[in-house]
């Protein structure tokens, strides 16, 4: 998907849905493919998941895009990072969370690959931002992880990106409403993706025990009908689109026909992995006959698309 922000905002939107739906068809039914964390994130790619090294393998794969984590430094330096706390994938000496650190903690950190030390650094933005210069017909979709108190450091991430990657093919999600509006603000013409948070995989995602398993055994699926997808446009602002879990999708029959008849995007992950992935959106297309606009996958591209043939 090359996202370019146009001045001219209906025309802006039509040629972003123009390019969702005809740019790479005949690679995976119309369906863009993105990396999650990179060609590194469940075995997918020799490299930590998050590193510049793995998003550099999926610049140079056959992925139409590279889906990464933002978050922001005590300094207020936006840094490339999923976890809440460091340990599992950037050694810092002790668990800390990236709001604790400095940009000099960061450059002094060290990645690790299922569990061991590799003499890689983890990345600022300025070095995805140099990375994806080079690729102006591969997406860099960045998720912004954080609660963010305030709109001025997403303005700056925003100007950052922009400043960056002067092809703009970029735009940011996140799972924070404000975050996103506070996004609009800054760039009033790019797509923005509202990423839904899927409660009844709270143990997954956290990667802890106690309550977020009381959570997950208690949750109830997000309801995502037409007046809900509505009340997101309103509070964020055209273009917009949901990114959504496939177990979201299963429950949510309408979402994608609801979707495509207010001209939004459904991006969809699994949790569950790519086999889930592609039985959910099998089930989809029997429901409504329609594909997601794109798909976020943990392996490669021609083992996912094979499974939709």
């Amino acid at each position: 998907m090359l996202i370019i922000r146009n001045k001219n905002k209906a025309a802006a939107l039509a040629l972003l849905l123009s390019m969702f739906s005809a740019s790479v068809q005949a690679d995976c039914l119309g369906m863009k493919v993105h990396a999650h964390r990179g060609a590194g994130y469940a075995g997918a790619g020799n490299a930590p998941e998050n590193s510049l090294s793995a998003l550099r393998n999926t610049y140079f794969g056959t992925w139409d895009g590279v889906e990464t984590d933002l978050q922001l430094l005590g300094d207020g330096n936006w840094v490339v990072h999923h976890d809440l706390l460091t340990g599992r994938v950037v050694d810092t000496g002790s668990p800390r969370t990236v709001k604790q650190l400095t940009a000099d903690d960061w450059r002094a950190a060290s990645m690790k690959q299922h569990g061991v030390l590799t003499p890689e650094t983890p990345p600022f933005v300025s070095d995805i931002a140099g990375l994806a210069t080079a690729f102006p017909h591969k997406t860099l979709n960045a998720e912004i992880k954080d609660v963010v108190p305030s709109c001025a450091p997403i303005s700056a991430l925003v100007a950052q990106l922009r400043g960056g990657i002067k092809h703009g093919n970029w735009f940011l999600t996140s799972g924070v409403p404000n975050n996103l509006a506070c996004a609009r603000r800054a760039d009033p013409h790019g797509y923005l993706g509202l990423l839904v948070l899927e409660a009844r995989h709270a143990q997954a995602q956290a990667g802890a025990k106690g309550g977020s398993r009381f959570i997950a055994k208690n949750a109830r699926a997000p309801k995502l009908d037409k007046p809900w997808l509505q009340r997101v446009q309103q509070q964020i602002g055209m273009p917009v689109g949901v990114h959504v879990d496939a177990r979201s999708l299963d429950a949510n029959p309408n979402l994608l026909s609801d979707a495509a008849s207010l001209d939004m995007p459904v991006f969809v992950y699994a949790v569950d992995g790519d086999s889930a992935l592609a039985a959910s959106l099998l089930r989809a297309q029997q429901r409504s006959h329609r594909w997601p606009s794109g798909v976020i996958l943990d392996g490669n591209p021609e083992t996912f698309c094979s499974m939709m043939q």
